[in-house]
């Protein structure tokens, strides 16, 4: 159990939306913000981007506990989702509020999740990883049409 704590970054993007969608976070070590411990870049398939959002933070969630680190701060730049989780913004699509009961639950499983909202700029990173992804989908969908 590492009770020392990491840093993640977060973000979700899809092209179309629905469209192709992937997910990015970078984790850092709390006290090295040179070296990140783990870069996670995945594709989801067809989806939105409020989905692909919830799958970043469920994946950064997934990943933390697995390795066992159970202090955290995640720093995201969706606003919808941050504001859903918080309980200022209500939840009205179903598969939405599925995704949101699964990052609860997932939640439960640690000592201490700082959920923070950050402005794009400073969630270039992560928005990097999942946008690399994307457009690599985009690209080989153009060269084989």
């Amino acid at each position: 159990m590492n009770l020392d704590g990491v840093v993640a970054y977060i973000d979700g993007a899809s092209s179309g939306n629905p469209g192709p969608s992937a997910i990015g976070i970078v984790i850092f070590d709390k006290h090295n913000s040179e070296k990140p411990l783990a870069e996670i870049s995945r594709y989801i398939g067809i989806t939105t981007n409020n989905v692909a959002e919830y799958e970043a933070l469920i994946h950064a969630l997934k990943w933390l506990s697995d390795n066992k680190f159970l202090n955290a701060e995640i720093y995201m730049d969706s606003e919808l989702v941050y504001k859903q989780l918080m309980g200022n913004y209500r939840i009205k699509t179903p598969h939405i509020k599925i995704l949101a009961d699964r990052v609860r639950k997932l939640l439960n499983k640690f000592e201490k999740i700082d959920l923070k909202m950050i402005p794009r700029e400073r969630n270039r990173l992560a928005n990097r990883l999942a946008q690399s992804i994307v457009k690599n989908i985009k690209k080989k969908k153009e060269k084989d049409s």
